[in-house]
């Protein structure tokens, strides 16, 4: 009986090394894809690809990131609504930048971030910041909801949404300057 249970298990494990391996393949290709089609002057071997697709995938955190890019750029092909460009965990990033998770080349503004380089310091699940402007952050979440990324529950009195290994929290950003310190709280 054991040896059945035993066998049982090794071929579950076996299936479960096979998906994973399989999501990193697939996740690998989609941004080859992307780069060779959307920035063919970056280059599928920068270094700076190269370092955080193989930081991405050892964190385990490939498909995820997957989900969040499809996420984003949901939003942005549906309601035309951006994350702010100059706020979130992810800039810095190129990989999120070649997904379309953030709206600026970190590479060509001068500000590559080595967060996402070393697997070992990627503390997993991945805390995400998405900010939206006020005036729309509300109807984003809703947007996220129809939309079956995830069930969208509240952190701290901000919604969240959890996905394969990345928790993407969705800030609001107030354009008036005399009330900014209130949301950044």
């Amino acid at each position: 009986m054991s040896t059945k249970k035993s066998h049982k298990e090794q071929e579950r494990k076996r299936k479960q090394q096979l998906e994973a391996r399989a999501n990193i393949n697939a996740f690998r290709t989609q941004l080859e894809m992307k780069i060779r089609n959307r920035f063919p002057e970056l280059g599928t071997d920068h270094p700076a690809v190269v370092a955080e697709m193989d930081a991405i995938c050892a964190a385990g955190l490939a498909e995820g990131m997957i989900v969040l890019g499809k996420m984003v750029t949901g939003i942005r092909t549906e309601m035309g609504v951006n994350p702010e460009a100059d706020k979130g965990s992810l800039i810095g990033s190129i990989v999120p930048y070649v997904l379309g998770i953030t709206m600026e080349n970190p590479i060509e503004n001068g500000q590559l971030d080595s967060t996402l380089t070393n697997a070992a310091e990627i503390k997993t699940p991945l805390q995400v910041k998405l900010y939206f402007d006020n005036e729309v952050r509300n109807q984003v979440v809703e947007w996220v909801k129809t939309n079956s990324f995830g069930t969208v529950t509240a952190r701290l009195g901000q919604p969240i949404v959890k996905l394969p290994n990345v928790v993407a929290e969705f800030k609001k950003v107030v354009k008036d300057p005399e009330y900014q310190h209130l949301l950044e709280q």
